[in-house]
């Protein structure tokens, strides 16, 4: 635990670099984009079918919902899925190509307590900064409701504030998952640019490419999945499926990257 927590401690500081600030200003600006275009693009149309993550347009009645408020914080999480995913595709494999990877473990050789400490402070800065991105989307919607002339009167009563809770916390689970996805690809390839381009592929074309062909993919090809848990299900893979799938997903990952991490060599 002393080992973990000097991981945490060392790693919390090396996250507050410009470039993580700047990752983290581009998770809220997604955010904010998201919520705007959800607003601005909605149209006329009964609100009988929100609930669902099949359109990315909903109607615009369904914006005066009690989930309206964080609506477009909860359909831009697939984008920020995929950005934590690339961020941690990159961070990792980078501390292998520059070689500090070995410097850190020539005086901190439990290698699976360091990244369990690295891991804690990334999580908990995503935390912080996803809980940025939920209040400037939340205030984006409330302007943009005055501009649409969307009913506000449903958004702060208190099924109202635990669907915000409970989008947060799909959010937060569903963007840890895409975390742990682009570790483990970045342990196991080690090659910051392999790493990235292989994450982007996977789970931007090359999944919704099958998802056209077989449309039960989103049952089970991992991306989808933790895209489905962020948005809180759909109507083909509903919600539980996919989130006890994709926790199963992300203990599968974790246990091949700590793995790899604990047995291979650090200049394979």
């Amino acid at each position: 635990m002393l080992a973990v927590a000097r991981s945490y401690r060392s790693e919390v500081h090396k996250l507050r670099r410009p470039t993580t600030v700047a990752a983290m200003g581009v998770l809220a600006a997604l955010s904010v984009l998201s919520t705007v275009l959800t607003f601005a693009l909605a149209k006329d149309g009964p609100p009988s079918a929100f609930g669902s993550s099949d359109g990315l347009l909903p109607p615009l009645p369904a914006l005066a919902t009690p989930a309206g408020l964080v609506l477009g914080f909860r359909i831009g999480s697939t984008f920020t899925g995929l950005l934590l995913l690339l961020l941690c595709a990159a961070m990792l494999a980078t501390e292998y190509n520059q070689g500090t990877i070995r410097m850190i473990f020539m005086r901190e050789p439990r290698r699976v307590s360091w990244l369990a400490g690295r891991m804690g402070a990334l999580l908990s800065i995503l935390a912080v900064a996803l809980v940025g991105a939920f209040v400037i989307s939340a205030a984006t919607a409330v302007l943009m409701a005055q501009i649409r002339g969307v009913d506000t009167g449903q958004w702060w009563t208190d099924d109202a504030l635990r669907r915000a809770g409970k989008d947060y916390l799909n959010v937060l689970v569903g963007t840890t998952c895409f975390a742990i996805a682009g570790t483990t690809l970045s342990l196991l390839i080690r090659s910051t640019t392999a790493a990235v381009l292989i994450a982007f592929a996977w789970t931007g074309p090359l999944e919704h490419i099958i998802e056209n062909a077989w449309p039960d993919a989103t049952r089970y090809l991992p991306g989808l999945v933790f895209a489905n848990i962020s948005t809180g299900g759909n109507s083909i893979a509903g919600y539980r499926g996919p989130l006890l799938l994709g926790i199963l997903y992300a203990v599968a990952l974790a246990t091949v990257g700590i793995t790899s991490l604990a047995r291979r060599d650090i200049t394979a």
